[in-house]
């Protein structure tokens, strides 16, 4: 019996879940009601219903059927907080993944942690630039023994691939993650990435070898560079994409943005994201011909939602009989939205094993705060982050709790993921979203010179001032520091005023005297534009970010801002002349 001169293939598509494993309110506006209202969005059990449900319609259809995460599932939620990857595992096992990319967020602590989520997982972890040939013998967790790993093939110069055979058709999949894994996180010293192009070059090339039809690319090099890579390799049937966090698609009928198209094309090469935090699932479907080519391309993404609405986050005022009936008529109309219910087996299954730690966090109130605290990377027009000062300054007592002669201390704006609103402050929120990277804080010894350096490379770094860099998170905030940053001044001159606090004066910092600081591991090991703190005498204080923040806040009576801003960030010479006081 011959086989149909063409077939479909389904696949479905998750990216930067970061332990979201819950539901998550978000605010959506109504188009034809001019109605604000809270929904409960995605989560893991959500996405089990979503999965499902399109497994079913593509056996109805006879589509063959996959589901990919194109990675980033550690870090971002107190489930991760407290079961760094086990949790990740366990939930990630029970939605029936094929494959992960890994992400840059997986080795935020080095290699140890994903070693043992490769022990756990039931799918393959794809890593196809990540070459691990020439790793220590003598690690106790070694990830290049682990089977689950497909990382990059140094003597053949490629990725490794999957090739799945659906009905005669071979699909070939392999995976890329960002080049500059070592300053966005912190993979072990023997196990580089390696450039993406040359290496996709040569997988496309071994995959047509072998007689592939259809190449897949799950990538996390982030949305520009998929663009760039579908522009520069040819070959390239999908990139199914994360690490950006873009919501491909229109969805201003609800209130959120309008991006690029869902399967943005570049060449012959369509592109794929869905958003972020397990709120949203990608589904499309390739026609493929007797060879296995691509002919046509449809799908689109899905905002995952609960039935229940409410006017607020915290679900306390409700909507009327008629504004309710009004809202859900909407929803149920709308193309790009999913409203199903959570699989019960996999919500269960998580308030079972997972949940009762979380809750106990949750009813533990650290402090409170007594006035709306905002958060921005950058300053703006309204001065700079109300909390990462706060933050920061957490580092440095802390250590000088410890016992360590702490002068002072920075810390990436990047590494505070949240405004704090009026009211109780719970443990739960400190550890589950405002400092949800579980990341050591380390004391240093670093030079005068090497502080200024550092500053501004950071500043740098996250303005793109005269330099490439990787995203604003790196701007930095201080404590018993202060400086002025000159954006017009030329490069390595424009930090012009560094002061550090003794007692209850400022004096100047001597570029040539040693100080003794305390920031995040992250930071301490020189990521993004912090290359200047880099130095061998360093030890941890024994805490966390968030063990820091909350031992902290429970010895304040209110959560008090400096009096006067720390940073002066002036982009240019109009700004003004002083941002404090001397």
């Amino acid at each position: 019996m011959t086989a149909p001169q063409s077939i479909a293939l389904t696949i479905a598509h998750i990216n930067d879940t970061h332990s979201h494993f819950e539901s998550t309110p978000v605010s959506l506006s109504l188009d034809s009601t001019q109605t604000r209202v809270y929904a409960n969005c995605g989560g893991f059990a959500r996405i089990a219903s979503a999965v499902k449900r399109f497994r079913a319609e593509a056996d109805q259809k006879g589509h063959a059927f996959m589901f990919l995460h194109a990675g980033d599932c550690f870090q971002g939620t107190l489930y991760y907080s407290l079961f760094k990857g086990q949790a990740n595992a366990d939930m990630l096992n029970q939605l029936g993944i094929d494959a992960m990319a890994i992400g840059n967020h997986e080795l935020d602590l080095g290699n140890g942690p994903v070693a043992d989520f490769l022990d756990r997982i039931t799918f393959p972890l794809l890593a196809g630039n990540w070459h691990v040939a020439n790793e220590a013998a003598d690690k106790e967790k070694r990830v290049s023994e682990k089977p689950a790993l497909l990382p990059y093939l140094p003597e053949q110069k490629r990725a490794s691939v999957m090739i799945k055979t659906i009905a005669g058709r071979k699909v070939g999949i392999f995976s890329l993650a960002v080049e500059q894994m070592a300053a966005l996180a912190n993979p072990d010293h023997d196990t580089p990435f390696l450039p993406a192009t040359e290496i996709a070059k040569n997988t496309v090339a071994y995959l047509r070898s072998q007689g592939v039809g259809t190449v897949i690319l799950l990538s996390h090099l982030g949305y520009d560079k998929d663009k760039s890579l579908a522009e520069s390799v040819s070959g390239i049937d999908v990139i199914v994409g994360g690490h950006t966090h873009v919501l491909q698609g229109d969805f201003q009928n609800i209130g959120l943005d309008n991006q690029d198209p869902y399967g943005y094309r570049v060449n012959d090469t369509w592109i794929v994201q869905a958003g972020c935090h397990a709120q949203a699932i990608g589904r499309f479907t390739l026609t493929l011909d007797a060879k296995g080519r691509p002919t046509h391309f449809e799908g689109q993404n899905y905002l995952l939602l609960g039935r229940s609405l409410a006017m607020d986050a915290s679900r306390e005022h409700k909507l009327t009989a008629s504004s309710y009936q009004a809202a859900r008529d909407y929803l149920n109309q709308q193309q790009n939205l999913l409203i199903l219910p959570s699989d019960l087996t996999l919500k269960q299954y998580l308030q079972q094993t997972y949940r009762p730690r979380v809750a106990q966090l949750e009813s533990d109130i650290v402090t409170h705060v007594p006035q709306r605290l905002r958060h921005v990377r950058v300053p703006d027009q309204q001065g700079g982050s109300d909390v990462a000062p706060l933050v920061t300054e957490s580092f440095l007592w802390a250590a000088r709790e410890q016992g360590i002669e702490a002068d002072f201390a920075i810390h990436n704006a990047g590494g505070v993921r949240v405004s704090l609103n009026a009211g109780p402050l719970s443990a739960a929120l400190i550890a589950g979203s405002l400092l949800p990277f579980a990341i050591d804080v380390i004391a240093y010894r670093v030079t005068g010179a090497q502080i200024r350096n550092a500053l501004e490379g950071a500043i740098n770094n996250a303005t793109d001032n005269g330099v490439i860099g990787l995203g604003s998170g790196s701007f930095p905030y201080c404590a018993d520091l202060r400086y002025r940053y000159e954006a017009w001044q030329p490069m390595g001159a424009r930090i012009t005023q560094l002061d550090i606090k003794r007692g209850q004066h400022w004096i100047a910092i001597d570029d040539e005297r040693q100080y003794v600081g305390v920031s995040s591991s992250y930071t301490a090991q020189g990521k993004e534009g912090y290359d200047a703190l880099q130095t061998g005498r360093r030890r941890s204080i024994g805490l966390s970010m968030a063990e820091c923040f909350m031992q902290y806040a429970r010895a304040q009576d209110v959560l008090q801002l400096p009096d006067q801003p720390l940073v002066c960030y002036l982009a240019s010479p109009q700004q003004g002349e002083s941002c404090w006081q001397s």
